[in-house]
């Protein structure tokens, strides 16, 4: 039985070698026509396939900065993710915003050159930049409890003062502490307020620079700003 599969496989190859025929030329070169149509059509495949992925890149981000295609969009952040800081309340704020408002209207007043207002503190101190050489006419009020000593001084260093007094503090329409400040150059000033026990924390201040010579810094100017803090920052 072996050998009469074997006689058969050895028949059978032998007939189907004789009947393969090498192709010609035209045979040839339509094979050779269809591997090249089958390697542009690959090739166009993989440029389109590159394409769809690019845009899919650009269109829709992924976590981490990564981008995957068909991902769905994800939404940007929003104001409400961002912490919103309050603005400071309490008696001692509503008291520098009456102080604030003794201040000369500074929307009529464009020789009004700084304002600003706060909480009395143990150590306030303010550099006031940008101070043209001028006589100034310095107002300080304090609403509320206590005392504040003021003194300033010319430039960002150094022990020259150019003024110091003692503002008195009251609940309602307190007297200011006016003195005449002459800055000799352009440059910076620095003004300290100390207060006593009773007004540290509790009182409110304001207090503004007048030119008495007409001089104006940039035109009108708005409402005086709130300081917060005992940190040396521009009036």
């Amino acid at each position: 039985m072996t050998d009469e599969l074997e006689n058969l496989f050895k028949d059978l190859r032998t007939r189907t070698l004789g009947e393969i025929v090498p192709p010609g030329a035209p045979q040839a070169r339509a094979v050779v026509r269809r591997r090249r149509g089958v390697a542009v059509s690959a090739g166009a495949g993989v440029t389109v396939a590159a394409i769809l992925i690019g845009a899919g890149f650009g269109l829709y981000p992924g976590t981490g900065g990564d981008y995957a295609v068909g991902d769905a969009p994800s939404d940007g952040p929003s104001s409400s993710d961002f912490p919103v800081m309050p603005d400071p309340t309490g008696p001692e704020y509503d008291r520098a915003t009456a102080a604030g408002g003794l201040l000369a209207d500074r929307d009529k007043t464009p020789t009004s050159i700084r304002a600003t207002q706060g909480v009395v503190a143990p150590d306030y101190e303010n550099h006031v930049n940008d101070m043209a050489a001028d006589k100034y006419a310095f107002r300080f009020f304090c609403v509320g409890p206590g005392t504040v000593q003021v003194v300033v001084k010319q430039g960002e260093t150094g022990n020259t003062v150019l003024g110091q007094g003692t503002a008195t503090c009251a609940a309602q329409n307190p007297e200011p502490l006016e003195l005449t400040i002459r800055q000799p150059k352009y440059g910076y000033l620095r003004l300290f307020a100390v207060g006593d026990a009773a007004a540290n924390g509790q009182a409110g201040f304001a207090f503004e620079f007048l030119s008495t010579t007409g001089k104006t810094f940039g035109g009108v100017s708005g409402a005086p700003t709130l300081s917060v803090s005992s940190s040396p920052s521009g009036g």
